[in-house]
């Protein structure tokens, strides 16, 4: 049986105030984040949500591409207008990423979900969710700079049974054993998702998000390496945290260094 994401079925399940509230769902689109960043400047309100089946021009971080068949994943974007410092919209994907987590949690997975800094969520070492957080939407006239519309794309595999050859990537599905249902999965992680972001608005809060999110790391305490995107620079440490803006901290021989963006790896430079 196909399980379609109908908007009637998403909408009786959803139990947010905001998020996910306002829905524009498709069947197949290009990209769910272009076409939540033009109903942003449009004047979309905080948590109004595109849906689609299927992305045939899906982005992910470092300009890959991200594809996954109909009726098997969830490939959604979140319109957000965050009350917060541009040095602080990193976290954003960052709680989104515990909010996957915290979702994905409350189903029976051989290991807990952990997260591959920044935002990648992963079952059993392997990924199931991506995001992209785009924040490069000019402002509309009216809007103050922390009013400004920014948008996240969240990529889950749910149920699929294959994937790509050669792929470090898995399904819900495929960790559990049986299909799920997508639509009360999405309000879940609606649910998560506005709480999580929320609490980015409170210095308290965001201090005990650092903590979890540094408590479901996948590399915190071990040796990686971090390649700077758009250079030949590498740096070796162990992982230690992040630091208020998300920022991934390592302790190396030149002490310890942070780190707003970089591919990370288990291999030595």
């Amino acid at each position: 049986m196909t399980d379609t994401l109908l908007p009637d079925a998403i909408a009786s399940a959803l139990t947010t105030e905001r998020f996910g509230r306002s829905l524009r769902y498709h069947h197949a689109v290009g990209s769910t984040n272009a076409l939540a960043a033009e109903w942003a400047q449009e004047g979309a309100p905080e948590g109004a949500v595109v849906l689609a089946e299927q992305q045939t021009a899906g982005r992910g971080r470092h300009g890959r591409s991200w594809v996954a068949p109909p009726h098997q994943a969830l490939t959604g974007s979140v319109v957000l207008r965050p009350e917060l410092p541009t040095e602080l919209l990193s976290l954003i994907p960052l709680a989104a990423s515990l909010a996957v987590a915290d979702v994905l949690g409350t189903y029976p997975l051989a290991d807990p979900p952990q997260i591959k800094w920044p935002n990648d969520v992963l079952i059993g070492g392997r990924k199931c969710c991506g995001m992209l957080l785009e924040t490069s939407m000019r402002a509309t006239a009216k809007a103050s700079p922390r009013r400004s519309p920014v948008v996240l794309g969240i990529g889950l595999n749910v149920n699929q049974t294959e994937l790509p050859s050669g792929a470090e990537a898995t399904s819900l599905r495929m960790q559990v054993g049986r299909s799920v249902p997508r639509a009360p999965l999405w309000a879940a992680l609606m649910k998560q998702l506005e709480a999580r972001y929320d609490a980015l608005h409170d210095p308290d809060a965001r201090t005990a998000l650092r903590t979890a999110y540094t408590e479901q790391m996948l590399h915190y305490g071990k040796t990686i390496t971090v390649r700077v995107p758009g250079a030949e620079r590498t740096a070796t440490g162990t992982v230690v945290g992040i630091d208020p803006s998300g920022a991934l901290r390592l302790r190396t021989p030149r002490g310890v260094q942070a780190f707003h963006a970089g591919e990370v790896t288990t291999r030595t430079a």
